[in-house]
């Protein structure tokens, strides 16, 4: 029996007309895609029908690109750990970076059915590096790849409030240029996924 969340009536129509899903053929594709899993000796990837889902659907049931974006997902979990693998939100650091607000998702979808709406704003604290910040921005993403099916069937609005951005550019180079190039091969490694 098959380990996944109902779809309210708009999102399973959206899911069937726009995403190419056949509510019938789900564990035949789920199969698939764990098959070839199984079969790939580098990756120790999550099998659980939710989690496989939200890939299916963000790749509209195209399984070839759905194995590049769970070869790129693991991919950035290995290269990236401090900021991917993060297992402990019960850190101080941690949730002292999530209480300050910086990703805020809204409690409603855009017009109640549509996209998640993202609130992000830039007012970090110096005591913290922008990395510390992804850390978050990081984990409430695969939160939202797990449990928000407005994100996965929809997608997400990302509002970037500026004005509450309290770093110049002089001051980002600075803490981006300090760091390891981190940010850099991040956003570039962020773009297979």
């Amino acid at each position: 029996m098959l380990q996944i969340r109902p779809l309210n009536e708009d999102l399973q129509r959206r899911a069937t007309e726009e995403l190419n899903e056949v509510p019938t053929r789900i564990h035949e594709d789920l199969k698939a895609l764990r098959s070839w899993i199984e079969q790939q000796p580098h990756l120790c990837a999550n099998t659980d029908d939710q989690f496989l889902i939200a890939f299916l659907r963000g790749c509209k049931y195209s399984l070839e690109k759905v194995k590049k974006k769970i070869d790129s997902y693991y991919s950035l979990k290995s290269k990236f750990p401090a900021s991917f693998n993060i297992t402990d939100v019960a850190n101080a650091r941690f949730r002292h970076i999530f209480r300050l607000g910086l990703f805020l998702p809204l409690p409603n979808p855009l017009h109640d059915n549509g996209p998640r709406i993202f609130y992000i704003h830039g007012s970090l604290p110096e005591m913290y590096s922008v990395e510390d910040a992804m850390t978050v921005k990081c984990v409430l993403q695969d939160i939202f790849m797990l449990e928000d099916d407005y994100a996965i069937i929809n997608g997400l609005i990302a509002i970037i409030d500026l004005k509450a951005f309290n770093l110049s550019a002089k001051q980002v180079a600075e803490r981006v240029s300090t760091r390891s190039g981190l940010l850099l091969k991040l956003s570039e490694a962020a773009d297979d996924v």
